[in-house]
């Protein structure tokens, strides 16, 4: 379906908003998918749009789409965002997704990496720059997004601290680093020519990294699944078994909410049970 000039239009302003608004461009491009997806489904223009055009349009994602229920969260999230922003210009009044329940999503703990399985992936890398990657990521809790996009002059080799600039919403935050893996950047730096200040350290693609990343974890046999955001997560578990604060931890990963940090509580406990049943399993008897 052609959309009329006029929505055309206002696509192109809640396009603006959100860029004001300061989401990613991966995160926009979604957005707008998604709401392109909504109107050529209900054919209508969106402010005329009723709770039960929502409903039929949830119904043939999951049923005709099979989207899972994460992915139908995602979706009414950013369709709400959209109807906000109609309210927000005045093109209507009432907000249909506000009588649209929120599906139920099992919240699955992320997958993390003790020290040991992070030592098993630095011993099998043979290159310095993949043994880099592996301490970067784990030792600073970056996106690898944030990973790539990390220039030397984001470096403060003085104090031990990155700053990071394209963090998750543009936002800027400060992450630190350890003496080991200062020293490993210092290393690098020397090993390529002489690099600007605004030249990228890695100078790769987060696809390469992913790429890396599940090569170290197959040469290793470890049998969990392992991405560049696993060594993110170990990184919040490791702080959190240490004793750090929750809030610390928080500031470090570059959450807006506390919430979003909170799961970590859940897989230490996890963890924990799992080390307790080791003695006091079913199994074991007195």
């Amino acid at each position: 379906m052609t959309l009329p000039i006029d929505i055309e239009n206002l696509i192109e302003e809640y396009k603006t908003y959100l860029e004001m608004k300061g989401y990613s461009n991966t995160t926009i491009k979604q957005y707008l998918y998604d709401l392109n997806l909504f109107l050529n489904f209900i054919k209508k223009p969106p402010w005329q749009v009723k709770t039960n055009d929502i409903l039929l349009f949830l119904i043939h994602l999951r049923k005709e789409r099979r989207y899972r229920p994460t992915t139908l969260l995602r979706k009414i999230s950013s369709l709400r965002t959209f109807y906000l922003f109609l309210q927000k210009i005045d093109v209507i009044k009432r907000n249909p997704f506000d009588k649209i329940d929120r599906p139920k999503v099992r919240r699955k703990l992320p997958t993390f990496l003790t020290r040991e399985e992070v030592n098993k992936l630095l011993k099998v890398a043979d290159k310095f720059r993949d043994k880099l990657i592996v301490r970067l990521l784990y030792v600073t809790g970056l996106r690898v997004s944030e990973a790539v996009n990390l220039t030397w002059r984001d470096i403060d080799f003085e104090k031990g601290e990155i700053r990071v600039r394209k963090g998750k919403g543009r936002k800027e935050r400060i992450v630190l680093v350890d003496p080991s893996t200062l020293c490993m950047l210092v290393k690098y730096k020397n090993m390529i020519s002489p690099p600007s200040e605004d030249e990228r350290v890695l100078g790769i693609s987060v696809r390469t990294v992913q790429h890396i990343i599940k090569t170290l974890r197959e040469r290793t046999g470890l049998s969990k699944k392992v991405t560049p955001h696993t060594l993110r997560h170990s990184f919040a578990t490791s702080l959190l078994e240490a004793g750090v604060d929750i809030r610390v931890i928080q500031e470090l990963l570059g959450h807006s909410s506390l919430n979003t940090t909170q799961i970590y509580t859940h897989l230490t406990k996890e963890h924990l049970k799992k080390e307790y049943l080791k003695a006091f399993g079913p199994e074991e008897s007195l």
